[in-house]
């Protein structure tokens, strides 16, 4: 039950976030110099689940950004890396045994073990909303059932909330 002490500043209840049954590791915090960085990061840790029995397809890197899904595929590609990246409904194949990218809006429902979430300390840029940008961002971390990376770069307003 709410109470009335329970309110915000402007009056709106508040809720305290409840389990949904569902534990899994702490997330993965990572700083980094560059977006470049982040992305070979990922490469090269998705590379590490793979190798530790993980099928690529149980992977996703969800960006806020088609610039950070770009530079993503660029890392995994020079690794030779399987991957999609997803921009539209096109000849996009979920059930390809590949590491998904897309951006945070289109991830919404969708389900994976293994998640990387790079370009997280650019989050939110100049004139974006920060409610709405931690909204995004709650979307895409839920998103991981058993792994979760955070990769930070950059000089966004999520930058220093994140503790490395």
């Amino acid at each position: 039950m709410l109470k009335a002490e329970d309110n915000d500043e402007d009056g709106i209840p508040l809720v305290q976030p409840v389990s949904c049954g569902r534990d899994g590791h702490a997330p993965i915090v990572i700083r980094l110099p560059s977006l470049r960085d982040e992305a070979k990061e990922i490469a090269e840790r998705l590379h590490a689940a793979h190798q530790e029995g993980r099928a690529w397809n149980d992977m996703a890197i969800i960006c806020r950004r088609y610039a950070v899904m770009q530079e993503c595929a660029n890392a995994l590609s020079q690794r030779r890396i399987p991957h999609q990246v997803r921009k539209g409904t096109g000849h996009f194949d979920p059930s390809a045994d590949s590491i998904k990218i897309m951006t945070m809006h289109a991830s919404k429902g969708l389900e994976f073990p293994v998640v990387a979430l790079p370009g997280v300390g650019n989050m939110p840029e100049t004139g974006e909303s920060e409610a709405d940008e931690a909204r995004l961002f709650y979307v895409a971390a839920t998103r991981a059932t058993d792994t979760l990376f955070i990769t930070l770069s950059g000089r966004g307003g999520y930058m220093d909330r994140f503790a490395a």
